[in-house]
């Protein structure tokens, strides 16, 4: 019994570890906008279409006492803008390309630095 189990529990493991969730959740969401018409969004983003792992509009551009972030929320605040991508609209550059520039032009030293977006502080 327990080498059923075993295998069993074998076989779940490679059966998740092979598949590609970020791919998922593109096909899952280009199923459901399939019948959309993409080229009338002006921006080229659609938040709905996207991954977004924190809310992307508590960051407004409006400067608060609040929009402090570190480089690890700006990350994924980016990561999910460039998932947002929904025609050809915007020009994004892949966030691995972004956060390999960053890194070798701050040497790393932003990692875990906070910052706000009002320049004056």
């Amino acid at each position: 019994m327990k080498n059923i189990l075993l295998l069993v529990g074998i076989m779940i493991s490679v059966h998740l570890t092979a598949q590609n969730p970020g791919q998922e959740f593109t096909n899952r969401m280009n199923h459901i906008f399939q019948h959309e018409d993409t080229s009338k969004i002006v921006s080229g983003l659609l938040i709905d279409y996207g991954l977004q792992m924190i809310e992307p509009t508590y960051f407004n551009g409006t400067p608060t006492d609040s929009n402090f972030v570190s480089m690890d929320t700006w990350r994924m605040l980016y990561s999910g803008m460039f998932s947002s991508k929904i025609n050809n609209n915007v020009t994004l550059t892949a966030p691995d390309t972004v956060f390999d520039q960053i890194d070798n032009y701050y040497g790393g030293t932003l990692k875990n630095e906070e910052y706000s977006i009002d320049n004056n502080q």
